[in-house]
Parts: structure tokens; sequence; C-alpha cells
């Protein structure tokens, strides 16, 4: 089995495809992937977390927390007429083996009242509790600000670029 998977990251970083991608996995099984948070830009003290998550057995997001956010809430996007709007929810349904992909514009995890600032290159702490894993730690790379993700780093969201946070609504 070792020599397996040391076979598989060698053929992975040949191929230039990252071996290892960040991944919290539980016990339970619960799997976190693809997790990134954005820079904060200026003196802003509001980011986001993506990331997908997945569940073995079907399982509910029903919080998150981090050491540097004074309040951390689980969002999701609605439309409303021709208006895409943030809102808070209070849990996200992840199905037994269909991945929630948190990602901008969509579902995501709202870092608010930063303590400090997210600095592109460092990681953010996260933890995400579920209703039947309990606790999962994330460590998410903190990408620049507007970032769409590890593969797509460089893209912009229409709206404001800087925080991907423009119809900002909290209810």
């Amino acid at each position: 089995m070792r020599n397996a998977l040391f076979s598989l990251a060698v053929a992975l970083g040949l191929l230039g495809l990252p071996a290892i991608d960040a991944r919290a996995d539980d016990a339970n099984g619960v799997t976190v992937s693809h997790a990134f948070a954005r820079a904060t830009p200026g003196g802003s003290n509001i980011s986001a977390a993506f990331m997908e998550i997945a569940s073995e057995k079907g399982d509910k997001l029903v919080s998150a927390s981090s050491p540097v956010a004074g309040r951390v809430e689980i969002h999701t996007h609605i439309k409303q007429g021709d208006v895409m709007k943030m809102r808070r929810v209070d849990d996200l349904v992840i199905e037994a083996g269909k991945p929630h992909a948190l990602k901008p514009m969509g579902d995501h995890i709202m870092l608010m009242e930063l303590k400090e600032p997210l600095k592109e290159g460092g990681t953010l702490k996260l933890t995400l509790t579920f209703e039947k894993a309990g606790a999962v730690e994330v460590d998410a790379p903190i990408l620049a600000p507007g970032s769409m993700g590890a593969k797509g780093a460089d893209a912009k969201p229409a709206g404001d670029a800087a925080s991907g946070h423009e119809s900002h609504d909290h209810h």
C-alpha cells in the first residue's frame, strides 16, 4: 500500500499535478478538500472560505469557527429578481456520496470581525462542526483577494473583485 501511494505521488508530480491536496478527514466519514480563504484587502475585516465537503454517510454542517474571526457564519446566495443576495443559513446538508462545493457566489463560510488581516500565503485555521461527525479541523491556504481557488487563482468574480461580497446582506 505504501509503495502504491508513493508511486501515485510520483506520477502526479510528473504530470505537474499536486500529489497532496489540503484535506481534513474525520473518522466518521467527512472529507474536506480544496479548501482556501481569501486574503483581506486594505482595512477589510471580512473574508470568506471555500472548499468541497464530502460525506460517506451523509451529514449536516451546523457551524464553523476560527480563532481569527469574532463571528463565522454559513452563507448561501439566493437570486431575488435579477440580483444575487447573500444570506446566512443555519446549516448545509451534505448528501451521502455527493460532494458539496462551497464556492464564490455560492455556499461559503463567511468570516467576520476578523481580529487580524488574512495575509496571502498564510493559513487559516477553521473548525467545521457537523451534526454526526462532530468537529473537523481545516487548514485553508490564504490566496489573493478575489481568488477563485487554486485552479483559477487569477480569475476575479463579477462585481467587487476584492472581496466578492458586493451584495452582502446579513439576515
